[in-house]
C-alpha cells in the first residue's frame, strides 16, 4: 500500500473518532442530565421588578408581600404591615439562583405522585404590576426530606431541588414582620443615649410602678436621685430596650387610643431628639400593646419582653 493511500486511511480513521468521541460528549446522557439540570426559576432582573408576592397552601390562610415605596409590607387584614427586608430578599434569592433542578418528568400522569396538582400543591406568584413573572408550585419532598418536587403552573415538566423553600411555605404571617420597636439599626446605639426614664407598669396587685431616671455623668452612669450605678449593667440594659421586638401587630387598637399609661420608657439621645415606648393594657393573648414614637402600628410585647425591659433600678446598683 502506498504512503498517501496510508495519510489517506489514517486521516480518515482520525477524524471518525474524533466525530464519534466529540458524539459522545454531546450526547452522553449523564452530561445532557447534568447540563439540564442546571436551572434556575426567574431572571434576577425581572425579581428586581416585582412587587408582589402571592403565598398559597390548601386549607391555609394566604400570604400576600407588596412592595410600596422601595420597602416590602405583609399586606394583612385590610392594613400593610412593615415586612423584613432580608427575608424577603432570602426567599427571592432562592428563584433566582441557579442550581440544579433536574427534570424528574415530563408528564401530566404524574403531577398527583408529586404533589404537584393545582388541589394540593402550595402555590407562588410573584408579579410586577399586572404581570406574572413566576406561577410555581411547589410540591412533596423526596423519600430522604433533602429535595422538594416543583412545576410552573400550567406546564407538565416536574423539577427537583433542594428544599430551602418549605420553612417560608409553613411559617406563620408573623414570621415575614419586621417586629423591632427601634428598626434604625446603628443610627440608634447606647452610645447616642444620654438619659433614660422608667415608668414601671403596675404589679401583679395592681398598684402602680414607680419611677426612675438614669442618666449620663461623665464617664458614668447615675440615678438622677444619687448614686453612681454599674455602667455595663446599664449599657447591656439600654440595648435590650433598643433591640427589643413585638411579637406581632395589634390590629384592633390604633397608637392614638387613650389606654396606653400603663408604663414607658423614655430615652433621650445627644442630638435632643427622644425616643419612647409606651405600654397599654394586658391583651387577651397575655402580652401587652405598646407604642413606638415613630410608628403608626400598636405592637404586641410578650410578657418575658415585658419584664425585660422594664426593670427595677435596684438591679443596676453601685458596682
Amino acid at each position: 500500500m502506498g504512503y498517501k493511500k496510508k495519510l489517506t486511511i489514517l486521516l480518515a480513521l482520525t477524524g471518525f473518532l474524533g466525530a464519534v468521541y466529540v458524539g459522545s460528549l454531546v450526547f452522553d446522557p449523564e452530561r445532557v442530565n447534568t447540563r439540564d439540570a442546571s436551572y434556575r426559576w426567574l431572571d434576577p432582573e425581572q425579581a428586581g421588578r416585582a412587587d408582589r408576592i402571592e403565598i398559597s397552601r390548601p386549607g391555609e390562610e394566604a400570604l400576600t408581600l407588596v412592595r410600596n415605596n422601595g420597602g416590602w409590607f405583609v399586606a394583612r387584614e385590610n392594613a400593610e404591615y412593615p415586612a423584613k427586608e432580608g427575608r424577603v430578599e432570602d426567599f427571592l434569592r432562592f428563584f433566582t439562583t441557579r442550581a440544579s433542578f433536574p427534570i424528574r418528568s415530563a408528564s401530566a400522569a404524574s403531577h398527583e405522585r408529586f404533589g404537584l396538582t393545582e388541589a394540593a400543591a402550595a402555590r407562588i406568584v410573584i408579579r410586577a404590576g399586572s404581570a406574572s413573572l413566576l406561577d410555581l408550585l411547589t410540591g412533596n419532598g423526596d423519600a430522604l426530606g433533602r429535595d422538594l418536587y416543583l412545576r410552573r403552573n400550567s406546564q407538565d415538566e416536574v423539577r427537583s431541588g433542594e428544599d430551602r423553600v418549605s420553612s417560608y411555605l409553613n411559617s406563620a404571617p408573623s414570621s415575614w414582620y419586621m417586629l423591632r420597636l427601634f428598626p434604625e439599626t446603628g443610627s440608634l446605639s447606647p452610645d447616642a443615649v444620654q438619659r433614660l426614664t422608667v415608668s414601671l407598669p403596675p404589679n401583679e396587685e395592681g398598684e402602680a410602678g414607680g419611677t426612675y431616671t438614669l442618666m449620663r455623668d461623665g464617664g458614668n452612669w447615675v440615678r438622677e436621685a444619687g448614686g453612681v450605678l454599674d455602667n455595663p449593667k446599664v449599657e447591656s440594659y439600654i440595648r435590650a430596650v433598643i433591640e427589643a421586638e413585638g411579637e406581632d401587630f395589634v390590629p384592633d387598637m390604633e397608637p392614638g387610643d387613650p389606654v396606653f399609661t400603663e408604663g414607658a420608657i423614655t430615652l433621650s439621645l445627644g442630638d435632643g431628639s427622644t425616643r419612647f415606648i409606651r405600654l397599654g393594657p394586658v391583651l387577651e393573648s397575655g402580652s401587652r400593646g405598646a407604642t413606638v414614637s415613630g410608628s403608626s402600628y400598636v405592637y404586641a410585647l410578650a410578657a418575658w419582653t415585658v419584664n425585660r425591659i422594664f426593670r427595677d433600678a435596684a438591679e443596676f446598683g453601685t458596682p
